[in-house]
Parts: structure tokens; C-alpha cells; sequence
């Protein structure tokens, strides 16, 4: 379609960082020869996104060609769809599902393949230790072909639950030293700032001599964090450049964002039908039910509603204006809801946390807020062209918008709509649900690590500025 100007776009042109390139590693001399492969991640697909987020960042830094693993089944993600250019429906789904490899094909320090080239390059022509792939097909998939590359791959790091430490040049000084660190005050404490309690990995000439890295789905090297807390750069300029190449370069694609432009409409112009005194805004919600495994942040609506408050007693949300509410219930029912493993509806009152006794949203309503859901947009036919799998994607964009927006906290989704609330410079109006994180997200501290919740590093650089 054409372009349009949208209030969506957080991605910018910034001069020079299309035609960077690392200097850990001599690019063209090795870029062809050295690979980095991957499995998706089994879990959900935010958490699917983190891990692809820090193994982009590990291409970029080390030279090294990103291998886009086939279509598969994603978890939660397998509606029957046929998108423009299939043959036949199918329900498999894949990183160009989400993202544009034209656009990160874009950048001059970057090279990417998808699997099949690199069967072929690599596999079929004995070139991976001279071991063939099943069948000796370059369009291997599955089981049998994550097996084949965990036994021809030459490193398979087992970095979850720590960092990696990358220098700031090659040659010489490739290697970090503990002589180094000691001798340089200032790389000792944003080391320590970063890294908090986890040890860090030195990125070494060993590891950048491998032909072949790959990382696999299984637990002990899941990738489960957030780029900006898992690769450490000892220069701090290119610290801040990966922060701006997620951003600009591994955004969601042109049709998922354009899907969100027009659901961001059609709820702004619902904001103004129903809710004239505030002029198109909107307030959002994330509100996680269902299997999610954290029981204690799954709270009624009145929890919400009495929670939502600044520390001075002022409603953040107030009366009379209209609320999304972004939720896996919208019937209010809770009719997926499990604590230990047993639905909700089986236990008798009082309830465990975790099942709430009223799991209506008439709390909202009688707050005075205009609430609307995802189908409400929906019946009028807003996406009526879009991939059911990515609906998630839309509404996170949907979220980002708003005026203000309330999340669960440890959901990676809520975690993703703060970022992206962060690039629009929203980030500080952005709060949790639950009275005990309801002011997390406005903490002093701007660097964490692990998946529950997103940081200010993540749009900021070092001296607290947007990237």
C-alpha cells in the first residue's frame, strides 16, 4: 500500500547507523564463513521476540550471517491462515511473519539467510564437519534438523542467566582481561550497574574462531532477557547504536504496524463518539488471565480499579473516559483460569489468588470508564484482512498509544508495550495493575535483567537521554 504519516512511527533514520558496522570483527573478510543459527524459543511469542532480539544484537556485533530457521508451529500462534503469497493455508508460522528481512537486509552490517541457502552452502556440500543433513536436503525441518545442527555445530553457548561482555575493538585487544577491567574505573562500574549479580561472559578470540554457533531451545540455553541487558559493549557508543538498530531495524513489519494505524484510528475516533471532553484520548489495559503461571497478579476488576490511583489519591484513570482492555477474557469469565493446575470454577469461596470471586469487568464500568475490547473493533471489520496470528502484535501497538496505559506484571507482552511506549517518550506513563508494582516502571533504577518486566535502558542511553 502507500505510505502514510502515522502517529504510530517510533522508528527513525539516524544518519551513519544504516552503514555501521562492528569493529569486534574485519565484516566482508568473514561474514560468509562464520554462522549463527538458532531454534525458536518454546514458550510464548514475546518471549520467542526476546531471544531473536539478542541473537540479532550477537550477529551484528560478531560478524557473523543469521540463519532464519524455516516455518514451524509457535506456541499460541497456530491459526490456519493463508497470507498473500501462499499456496494453501497453513498454520505454521516463522520470523518473516513479524519482522521485514528486506529492511534488515537493508543494513550494511548485517547479513541474513534463510536455512535452506544455508543447508545448501553448508550441509549438502559437506562443509559442516562433513556431516550431511536428513536426507541430505537442504529443506530439512523439525526435530531431525535441530538435532543435526546441535551435532555439527562447533559452539553452543550456555549463556541464560548471564551476560556477555563484548570489547570495543578486535586485534590486540580482543580479549577483555581482569587486568583491564581492574585498571579502568569507569568500565568496573557500568559493569557493575549492568550486570548486577550475574557473571559476565568474555567474548573471546576462541569464540569468534568458530565456524559454526548455534543455540538450541532447551532450557540451559534459553536466551530469556531483554538485548539491552544481555550484551554488554565496552564502548559505550555502541551500547546505545544496538538499542537504536532493535528499534529501527527488528520492528514488526509494514502490515502488522499499518494493521495497527488503523485500529489506533478506529479506537480514537470510538474515544470521541463516547468519550467527547477528552478529544480522541484513550486510556489501556493489559489484563493477563487464563494459564498465565504468576497467580498473584491475576486480580479482579475492582483490585484494578482500586489500585489505579497516584500516591496523592487522584485516579489515574478518570471517570467518564474510555479504556482498551487487552485481555486473553473478554467475556469476564475467567473460563481458562488454573491455580495448580485446576480451573478456577472448581474451587469454592473463599478463592485461591489467582481466581478471582468476581471475574466480571461491571467493576470498570461502574468506575464510570467507557470499556471496549478487541471484537468491538473487530465487528466493525477494522481487521478484517489481517493474519489471526499477529493480532497480538496489533493490540500491543494499540497500547502504546494510549494516554496511559496499566499492564500485568511478568508478562513479557506488557513488557513489550512499555518499550514501545518508551520510543514514543511514554515510558513514564506507563504503571502496573497490581499495588504492589503499580510504581515500578518509575524507579530510579534504569537497568535490569530477566523477563519480567522492561527497563528505561532499553530507549535511553547511559546518560538517561532517548536513544
Amino acid at each position: 500500500g502507500s505510505r502514510v504519516d502515522s502517529e504510530i512511527i517510533y522508528w527513525k533514520v539516524v544518519p551513519g547507523d544504516r552503514t555501521y558496522e562492528s569493529p569486534i570483527t574485519p565484516h566482508h573478510a568473514d561474514h560468509h564463513d562464520k554462522y549463527l543459527t538458532f531454534e525458536y524459543d518454546a514458550g510464548g511469542w514475546n518471549n520467542v521476540r526476546m531471544g531473536m532480539e539478542c541473537l540479532l544484537v550477537i550477529a551484528h556485533a560478531t560478524g557473523r550471517t543469521l540463519v532464519v530457521p524455516p516455518q514451524q508451529h509457535l506456541y499460541l500462534l497456530g491459526v490456519n491462515h493463508q497470507d498473500k503469497g501462499d499456496e494453501k493455508p497453513h498454520d505454521e508460522m516463522g520470523f518473516e511473519d513479524f519482522f521485514d528481512l528486506d529492511l534488515l537486509r537493508s543494513h550494511q552490517g548485517l547479513h541474513i539467510m534463510h536455512m535452506e541457502e544455508f543447508l545448501a552452502k553448508e550441509g549438502v556440500s559437506g562443509g559442516l564437519h562433513g556431516e550431511l543433513p536428513p536426507h541430505n536436503s537442504s529443506e530439512a525441518w523439525g526435530a531431525g534438523l535441530w538435532h543435526y545442527l546441535k551435532k555439527v555445530s562447533d559452539v553452543r553457548p550456555i549463556w541464560a542467566g548471564k551476560y556477555v561482555a563484548f570489547p570495543a575493538q578486535a586485534g590486540g585487544d580482543f580479549e577483555f582481561s581482569q587486568a583491564h577491567i581492574k585498571t579502568n574505573e569507569t568500565l568496573q562500574q557500568r559493569m557493575k550497574a549492568f550486570g548486577g549479580d550475574r557473571s559476565p561472559v568474555f567474548y573471546d578470540k576462541t569464540l569468534q574462531e568458530a565456524h559454526h554457533m548455534h543455540f538450541p531451545a532447551d532450557p540451559e540455553y534459553r536466551l530469556l532477557q531483554h538485548h539491552y541487558a544481555f550484551a554488554f559493549f565496552a564502548d559505550h557508543a555502541m551500547q546505545s547504536f544496538y538499542r537504536r538498530f532493535v528499534r529501527d531495524f527488528m520492528r514488526y513489519k509494514d502490515e502488522i504496524q499499518c494493521a495497527g494505524h488503523r485500529l489506533v484510528q478506529a479506537v480514537r475516533e470510538e474515544a470521541r463518539a463516547v468519550a467527547p471532553h477528552f478529544h480522541g484520548d484513550y486510556y489501556a489495559l493489559h489484563i493477563r488471565r487464563g494459564d498465565f503461571q504468576f497467580k498473584d497478579v491475576k486480580i479482579s476488576a475492582q483490585e484494578i480499579v482500586d489500585n489505579l490511583h497516584y500516591p496523592n489519591g487522584t485516579a489515574m484513570i478518570p471517570v467518564g473516559a474510555m479504556v482498551y482492555i487487552s485481555t486473553d477474557d473478554p467475556d469476564g469469565l475467567c473460563k481458562n483460569c488454573l491455580v495448580q493446575r485446576k480451573p478456577c470454577n472448581t474451587y469454592a469461596s473463599p478463592k485461591p489468588p489467582g481466581c478471582p470471586e468476581d471475574t466480571s469487568w461491571k467493576a470498570f464500568i461502574k468506575a464510570g470508564w467507557k470499556i471496549r475490547f478487541l471484537r468491538d473493533f473487530e465487528r466493525k471489520g477494522v481487521l478484517s484482512d489481517v493474519n489471526p496470528n499477529t493480532i497480538g502484535m496489533v493490540e500491543s501497538i494499540v497500547c502504546s498509544r494510549a494516554t496511559l496505559f496499566a499492564g500485568t506484571y511478568f508478562s513479557t507482552f506488557t513488557g513489550y508495550i512499555h518499550r514501545l511506549r518508551g520510543y514514543h517518550g511514554l515510558g513514564e506513563s506507563t504503571y502496573y495493575h497490581h499495588k504492589k508494582f503499580l510504581m515500578n516502571l518509575q524507579m530510579k533504577k534504569s537497568v535490569g535483567h530477566g523477563f519480567s518486566r522492561e527497563w528505561r535502558a532499553g530507549w535511553t542511553d547511559d546518560a538517561g537521554e532517548l536513544i
